[in-house]
């Protein structure tokens, strides 16, 4: 696996790339400290120099407790103060994935603008995007409720009562289904359902595609911080797949249907169904509920009640709101004056209290 010289920067004097190894700044002087971090430059090459890649190999640099200067894995005293290594932590080592390979620090390069007719593209689409995005603002600003004072002009209401009859309705149903009190009309036989009935097989021919292992590939897969101002490739043994057909015969079911039939059952029996609707509306706060003149063989199946109020806003523009029940529709009085919110088509959707 090859070994690559990495770099790092001084925080003392902002010196660029000084090499891995190396303890001491190459513009200052200043020692390179504990919190320095290595990183790998771009088409760093191929460390060749035996005795470097001893250096590289004998383990990660630990720091002095006592001045915190680097050394050498190799060395059993620290060169700065003398210092024994017992207690000394070391650098931590530590793998880049090729996706996360580590960083220069400092100042990011500034962004240079596309020349060209590609530009173009790109600024019309942009102001495109924004125009778009400035109408739906619009439209959602225009629609949402507006706050006004709402005066009451008036009531209205609605009552409904459904009504069914009982009366006879002709249905069918299949033999042993038909309920109790029906009066049968008639019976014809019908496919009820078709069975599929295997009667054999036949010899059919397929392709099959299989993915088989034809080798290893050894890929780079990161590089790997020796914690000592150097970098290791990291390489990986990957499988090599290639895709093979072959024909195989297999055995294919037949199948035949065979139709069932049952007795289909005509009938008529007496049910409730929906016939009509008796409605009573008006004004004021006096609401009815409509006579729904049941006659025999009828009921009355459910009601339904529709309260609103009738306003004219601030502006003098007319508005509506559906009160959640009775009680609420009576608390607004004709004539006075509330607050509240208002859709654009003048729909009343919150009433507060009195202005």
């Amino acid at each position: 696996m090859a070994i690559r010289e990495g770099a790092w920067d001084c925080p003392a004097c902002g010196r660029k790339g000084n090499r891995g190894p190396e303890k001491f700044c190459g513009g200052c002087g200043r020692p390179r400290g504990p919190d320095v971090k290595f990183y790998l430059p771009d088409e760093a090459p191929e460390v060749t120099d035996a005795e470097a890649l001893k250096r590289s190999q004998a383990g990660a640099d630990w720091i002095c407790p006592y001045c915190n200067a680097d050394n050498p894995a190799a060395n059993a005293f620290c060169s700065g103060c003398g210092a024994p290594r017992d207690g000394a932590r070391t650098r931590a080592v530590v793998d880049h994935p090729l996706n996360e390979k580590p960083a220069t620090p400092g100042p990011q390069p500034l962004a240079v603008p596309v020349r060209g007719g590609g530009s173009f593209w790109k600024k019309g689409f942009g102001l495109g995007c924004l125009g778009l995005l400035g109408l739906v603002v619009l439209l959602i600003f225009l629609g949402r409720p507006k706050s006004t004072t709402l005066t009451v002009t008036g009531h209205h209401w609605a009552r409904t009562i459904a009504v069914e009859v009982q009366k006879p309705v002709a249905e069918q149903a299949w033999e042993g289904e038909v309920p109790s009190g029906a009066r049968v009309l008639g019976s014809s036989r019908e496919v009820h359902h078709v069975d599929r009935i295997q009667t054999g097989t036949r010899t059919r021919t397929r392709t099959v595609t299989e993915r088989v292992q034809t080798g290893t590939q050894r890929v780079k897969t990161g590089t790997r911080d020796l914690g000592n101002g150097y970098f290791q490739d990291v390489y990986q043994d990957r499988p090599v797949y290639q895709d093979r057909s072959h024909q195989e015969t297999y055995q294919e079911p037949v199948y035949r249907e065979q139709p069932v039939y049952r007795q289909r059952i005509r009938y008529e029996i007496e049910k409730w169904v929906r016939d009509r609707e008796a409605r009573a509306e008006g004004g004021g706060l006096a609401p009815a509920w409509p006579d729904p003149g049941l006659a025999p063989k009828q009921r009355e199946s459910g009601r339904q009640e529709l309260y609103e109020v009738l306003f004219k806003d601030a502006d003098g523009r007319p508005a509506h709101y559906r009160a959640p029940d009775e009680q609420a529709w009576r608390r607004l009085e004709e004539g006075r004056s509330y607050k509240g919110k208002v859709k654009s088509d003048g729909e009343v959707v919150e009433v507060g209290g009195d202005e």
